[in-house]
């Protein structure tokens, strides 16, 4: 069957994003645009190539391994307990390693009755390629990419009838939150109240989160040469694309460093300037001494009870949870 491709770039707000994070106003909301790509073969920003080099390299016992574990043990589980499904949509599904181990096995898993596959993601590249991944795997199935981000409120999807929907890598826990936020639970549930308007309705949604609640293993999973080095990249597409002119805003004088804020499950990702900086943006005058501390994304760790929670208030029905052998990684199953 013929490939289809639904081409919708959304609206480059990188701009708005990056103002919004030096002003203060908003925290841990840029993880969207860590993946830029390099624009010449001597450009430092390559987000893309960066993530799979730190998916590559990171340790076998790591979240998004144990997530691959629990889905190549489970797929067919999952499937069974939504039923047959017309149509898998796979929300941000990630470079090639990603989608041969998270969403291959569900293709697998729903078989004859699969007519469809969707790929949505903000990186077109991402959306496109992983379309025409499945449907070289499943030539039966229609794959469709879409350069949408699924959280926007005019989400237009080409179907009726409720899919299966893929929410793997614990990406629904990047949202945005002040450091040690109180309203965790409460913002967890209003991410899967955006999903459950934007998704068919009673499709299913299968949801990779970290439950790991132990501050030495979170702090080992992240502290990588590697990961850090593409947690600081985006300062490269900052300065590329947004104030190139600006001396006084140097990416390379910015550092990773972490923060475990166990009440609140939150883990935050941030960049620290190792030296001080100077510069406009918009007009506005950036004085940034060195030690300061911007959240470039965060990785929130909820246990399945806070999940369950997080499920009801957001009136969707909590199904149940696959873990690993640990508890560390966990897939939730919600009908929405």
């Amino acid at each position: 069957m013929l490939d289809k491709l639904l081409q919708q770039k959304p609206k480059n707000n990188f701009a708005d994003d990056t103002l919004d994070w030096f002003l203060g106003k908003r925290h841990g909301h840029m993880g969207k645009w860590q993946y830029l790509e390099p624009k010449s073969p001597t450009d430092p920003c390559r987000g893309n190539e960066l993530w799979d080099i730190w998916e590559n390299l990171s340790q076998e016992g790591n979240m998004l391994n144990r997530q691959k574990q629990i889905i190549r043990d489970h797929a067919k589980d999952m499937a069974l307990l939504s039923g047959p499904m017309a149509t898998i949509i796979d929300l941000g599904p990630g470079g090639e390693h990603a989608v041969q181990n998270n969403t291959i096995p569900f293709v697998h898993a729903y078989g004859a009755a699969l007519r469809s596959y969707i790929a949505i993601d903000i990186n077109a590249d991402f959306a496109i390629w992983a379309a025409e991944h499945v449907q070289r795997e499943q030539p039966f199935i229609k794959g469709i990419g879409m350069n949408e981000d699924y959280y926007g409120e005019n989400l237009a999807l080409p179907l009726h009838g409720p899919a299966a929907v893929l929410f793997n890598g614990g990406t629904i826990g990047n949202f945005q939150a002040e450091q040690n936020t109180p309203d965790a639970v409460a913002l967890m549930a209003a991410q899967i109240k955006k999903l459950k308007h934007n998704m068919p309705k009673d499709s299913f949604i299968f949801i990779g989160l970290e439950a790991t609640q132990d501050a030495a293993l979170l702090y080992g999973d992240y502290d990588h040469p590697a990961h850090a080095v593409y947690e600081i990249n985006l300062m490269y597409g900052i300065k590329r694309d947004l104030i190139p002119d600006e001396s006084g805003f140097d990416p390379g004088a910015w550092k990773y460093t972490m923060a475990w804020w166990p009440d609140a499950f939150q883990f935050c990702h941030i960049a620290e300037a190792t030296e001080a900086q100077s510069f406009y943006m918009d007009g506005i005058r950036f004085d940034f001494p060195k030690g300061k501390q911007l959240v470039v994304d965060n990785s929130f760790k909820f246990p399945v009870l806070a999940m369950q929670r997080a499920a009801q208030l957001a009136g969707a029905t909590y199904i149940k949870p696959f873990s690993d052998k640990d508890g560390r990684m966990v897939v939730h199953a919600i009908r929405l």
